[in-house]
């Protein structure tokens, strides 16, 4: 019988994070230089939120009730509902959830400190390793 991963042998460990009162351009340029999409909100090693790439292109839309863009923090665009499941949740559940709630990520724990971060990004990286250990040869060198 095969062996179905768990969400710790596919997610990012050890991610950034960023605290609420944080200045979002601080956060946006983190994100850029660490080449990531998601970062997990701590507030005394707690997790209460997480911001997003797509938070972040939200804020800086007109319209926003912030009328000076580089006054905001992370605290002020972060989104407070986050899907979080523990580290060693059967990847196929953690997936069913994400698809069936709407979720592009979910900030993994362990008991109650955060241990890192799954994102559709992850899941596509699974994915296609997936696929190319089942249909590709091993000795395949346009295998990765």
């Amino acid at each position: 019988m095969r062996h179905m991963p768990t969400l710790k042998e596919v997610m990012t460990p050890f991610p950034q994070v960023a605290s609420e009162d944080m200045k979002l351009t601080d956060a946006m340029q983190l994100m850029t230089d660490k080449g990531v999409h998601h970062i997990p909100v701590l507030e005394d090693h707690e997790v209460v939120g997480l911001l997003s790439g797509a938070d972040v292109k939200l804020a800086q839309m007109p319209g926003h009730p912030s009328t000076e863009f580089t006054e905001l923090t992370v605290g002020d665009i972060c989104r407070r509902q986050v899907f979080m499941v523990d580290l060693y949740t059967r990847l196929d559940l953690v997936l069913e959830e994400m698809a069936k709630e709407g979720w592009d990520s979910a900030v993994v724990v362990k008991d109650t400190h955060l241990a890192g971060v799954f994102t559709a990004h992850d899941a596509c990286r699974a994915f296609a390793r997936w696929l190319q250990k089942e249909y590709l040869p091993d000795d395949d060198p346009g295998v990765a």
